[in-house]
């Protein structure tokens, strides 16, 4: 009994082996790259509600100087940490922005790839071993970025629902470490979206050069 069960088992390998092999490099692509740019659309953005000048100006410079400019965590004076804070905001918003912009060239990057990979199926050309091998390693290397980045989906609104109420001198050390992590969480993406735009670009390249 057991000797067929393992023989089931190691039968069912092989063909989920089989399988893979005959597998289409670029379909396996094309299927790694369209999650990715479906995954893009569920980022929890930075509302303008959430974080804007008016919440900022919460923590303003009034009464601090009726603190000690010694009283600081770590290295900072309050007076800094307050300028630090509005540093950190610009660089969110900044990179907030650039998020939605590199969002739209990946949506436009990824229909005209669809467009010339159909193009190259009707075709009925043949993908090199060398492109088929440059193809996975694309989707090994997008499935290793995707699941960093779909890890901090819906930190950055409880970070936001955490700060509520809390931008104050008080709270001001709390206002720093959630700042730093949002940005951190936006860098992330960055990066994650402008590989996925040079991947998306490279590949259509490469389909292109086919098609010449």
């Amino acid at each position: 009994m057991k000797k067929t069960i393992l023989f089931i088992g190691l039968m069912m390998v092989s063909i989920s082996l089989i399988g893979c092999q005959a597998q289409d490099a670029l379909s396996v692509f094309e299927r790694a790259a369209s999650y990715d740019v479906n995954l893009i659309d569920q980022y929890d953005a930075v509302q303008d509600t959430d974080l804007n000048e008016q919440t900022l100006n919460q923590l303003s410079y009034s009464n601090v100087q009726s603190l000690s400019l010694s009283l600081s965590t770590g290295d900072m004076t309050t007076t800094e940490k307050i300028e630090y804070i509005r540093s950190l905001y610009d660089e969110i918003q900044i990179l907030h922005a650039h998020n939605i912009l590199i969002r739209v060239d990946n949506r436009n990057a990824w229909v005209l790839l669809k467009d010339d990979v159909k193009l190259f199926r009707e075709t009925e050309l043949t993908i090199s071993d060398l492109d088929k091998e440059t193809l996975l390693s694309y989707k090994d290397e997008l499935i290793i970025r995707r699941l960093e980045v779909k890890d901090t989906i819906g930190d950055i609104k409880d970070l936001l629902i955490e700060l509520k109420g809390n931008y104050n001198l008080e709270h001001i050390d709390l206002v720093i470490t959630n700042f730093e992590t949002i940005k951190d969480i936006l860098q992330l993406r960055n990066d994650h979206m402008d590989y996925l735009k040079q991947v998306l670009s490279d590949v259509n390249t490469m389909i292109l050069g086919y098609l010449e």
